[in-house]
């Protein structure tokens, strides 16, 4: 009896029949999740575009901005008036301190280039 039961419900084409079916079953599941992953990994790429655009206009706001605050210094061959005074005349020593702190106040200013 049981060798009939395996014959009528397990033969090897209702086997193969069952495997076939189990395995479409699986490959469709994994299709499945592979497409939903396919198109979280799109939604991702897409966000992360949208964000480095973010970054570039922004970096490109801080440039400009960078560009406004750029100095534009002349050569010292053209500031001549600086050179004009070559003698300072101290009434006292009241004076002095405050004569050597504009000295090196312009001489920081002309360092800088």
């Amino acid at each position: 009896m049981f060798s009939f039961i395996l014959s009528r419900f397990l033969s090897p084409s209702k086997i193969a029949f069952f495997v076939l079916i189990a395995l479409c079953g699986f490959l469709y599941l994994k299709n499945n999740a592979l497409a939903l992953e396919n198109e979280n990994l799109k939604l991702k790429t897409l966000h992360f575009n949208n964000e480095i655009n973010v970054f570039k206009d922004k970096l490109a706001q801080q440039n400009k901005a960078i560009d406004k605050l750029k100095l534009d210094l002349k050569p010292k061959e053209t500031l001549k008036e600086v050179l004009k005074v070559d003698k300072v005349f101290i009434k006292d020593k009241s004076c002095q301190s405050e004569l050597k702190a504009y000295k090196e106040l312009f001489n920081i200013l002309g360092a800088k280039k």
